[in-house]
C-alpha cells in the first residue's frame, strides 16, 4: 500500500512536470506579454490564474473519472483539447491582421487588444485542455482512499503551475531581453505566427 502511494505521487509529479513544459502551456503567456506590454508580475498573476484554471478542469474531471470511469476522457481527447488549439490559432490570426492593418503606423497603443479579453483567452485555453495522462491516476487512486485523491490533486496543481511560472519567467525574461531593430514593425506578426504555429502543433497532436 505504501510503495503504491510512493508510486502514484512519483507518477502525478512527473506526469504534471511534463506536461506542463509543453510551449502551449507558457510560451503564449511570455508572448502576449511582450505584445501586450504587460509587467512581470502581471503576466506572472495571468499564467498563474490560468494554470489554476487548468489544474481545476483536471482534478474535477479526474474525480469524476474515479467515480464513473474512463469513458469521461473521451470529452478531452476530442473535444476539449482542440478547442484549446483553436484558440490559439484565433488569438495568433488577430495578432497578424492586426499588426498587418496597423504596419508603418507607428503607433502600437490603440493596436493593443483589451488586457481583460486576452487574460479570458488564455484562462480558457488552459481550461479546456486538462492533463488527460493524469486522469488515469484518479481511477488508481480512487481504489485507496478520497484522502489520496485529494493529495494528487494538490501534487498535481502546484506542480503544474510552477512548472509554467517558472518557464513563463524564463521566456518573458529572454524575449524582453531580445532587441528586434529593423523587424519592430513586424512584432505581432512574429507572435502571432507563433501562437498560430502552437495552436496547431496542439491540433495535431492532441
Amino acid at each position: 500500500m505504501h510503495n503504491t502511494t510512493i508510486s502514484l505521487i512519483g507518477a502525478t509529479f512527473f506526469i504534471a512536470l511534463t506536461h506542463a513544459i509543453m510551449p502551449n502551456h507558457w510560451m503564449p503567456f511570455a508572448l502576449i506579454g511582450k505584445g501586450q506590454k504587460w509587467s512581470l508580475m502581471k503576466t506572472i498573476f495571468i499564467t498563474a490564474i490560468a494554470g489554476l484554471g487548468h489544474s481545476i478542469t483536471t482534478t474535477m474531471l479526474g474525480f469524476v473519472i474515479a467515480i464513473l470511469g474512463f469513458h469521461i476522457t473521451k470529452y478531452a481527447e476530442t473535444i476539449a483539447e482542440p478547442m484549446a488549439g483553436s484558440i490559439l490559432i484565433v488569438l495568433g490570426i488577430c495578432y497578424i491582421v492586426t499588426g498587418r492593418l496597423t504596419h508603418g503606423t507607428h503607433n502600437h497603443n490603440h493596436s493593443k487588444f483589451s488586457d481583460k479579453t486576452i487574460a479570458f483567452s488564455l484562462f480558457t485555453m488552459l481550461s479546456l485542455s486538462p492533463c488527460v495522462a493524469a486522469l488515469p491516476l484518479f481511477l488508481a487512486a480512487s481504489a485507496f482512499s478520497w484522502s489520496k485523491l485529494a493529495l494528487l490533486s494538490i501534487i498535481l496543481s502546484v506542480t503544474t503551475v510552477s512548472g509554467m511560472l517558472v518557464l513563463t519567467i524564463l521566456a518573458y525574461t529572454g524575449v524582453k531581453k531580445i532587441n528586434l531593430c529593423g523587424v519592430e514593425n513586424y512584432e505581432k506578426e512574429i507572435i502571432g505566427c507563433i501562437l498560430t504555429l502552437i495552436g496547431i502543433i496542439t491540433l495535431i497532436v492532441h
